[in-house]
């Protein structure tokens, strides 16, 4: 009985030990996320709050990064005791192609191993190629996550002009809603308390509100600045892009 408790335990510590060593290279089953987060957990507050950024340095794939040192995020893999397949002025895109394309030719050749003599050891030798391609090919896509930033912000400043061009549109026609509701009240005073001029005097009022800015009422007096922020906003993001 006590070999066979010994037997377990030492099963269990090697359990313990192979998932705090695979903790290192990858992320934990979902389920240990997912399932803190249920309904009733999330409606009572006692689910976890979310985890505190990471301080100082960190492993990701088996590779320790410091983000207080940019270059270490995208240094040569060399650096990392990974053998680099291409040169550091490379194309990156020529040289993506070219993983690609051994990628797929060890992964064919990895297959056919694996049909006709799976014990062999040059399946061992297949993965290790496989895995230096995929770091390599990894690492050259990371190169292009400064240009992914850039032209993230130019599609959030489109988004943003046409937000504004939509917002300016919306008030102009509220500007015209109102300059016909106006003009319909004028026409349908008597014609005691009208005079001739006074849709012309409306007109130049609401085209002008800086000139005749006694005859502007506060409500169209806000609108016309408003527009004139916008457009100032909006002249603004149109000349940093």
């Amino acid at each position: 009985i006590n070999a066979e408790y010994g037997e377990i335990a030492s099963m269990k510590m090697e359990v313990k030990e192979e998932e705090e060593k695979l903790s290192h290279v990858m992320a934990p089953p979902p389920a240990i996320y997912y399932k803190q987060y249920t309904n009733e957990a999330v409606e009572s507050g006692s689910a976890p709050p979310p985890p505190p950024p990471i301080v100082g340095e960190y492993s990701a794939f088996g590779i320790s990064h410091n983000p207080d040192d940019p270059k270490s995020i995208l240094a040569p893999l060399r650096e990392h005791g990974v053998t680099q397949l291409y040169q550091d002025a490379a194309d990156n895109i020529k040289e993506l192609k070219k993983l690609n394309s051994s990628f797929l030719v060890n992964f064919l050749d990895l297959l056919d191993i694996l049909i006709k003599c799976p014990s062999s050891a040059l399946r061992a030798k297949k993965l290790d190629d496989l895995e230096l391609l995929f770091c390599n090919f990894h690492h050259l896509i990371n190169r292009f996550r400064p240009h992914q930033a850039l032209e993230t912000l130019i599609q959030m400043v489109k988004i943003q002009t046409d937000q504004k061009l939509h917002l300016i549109e919306q008030i102009n026609s509220k500007m015209e809603t109102a300059r016909a509701g106006l003009h319909t009240t004028i026409n349908s005073l008597p014609s005691s308390l009208t005079h001739p001029a006074m849709s012309e005097e409306l007109d130049e009022s609401m085209n002008e509100p800086k000139d005749t800015s006694s005859t502007v009422s506060p409500e169209e007096e806000t609108i016309a600045n408003a527009i004139l922020e916008v457009e100032k906003l909006l002249e603004a993001e149109l000349s940093n892009t």
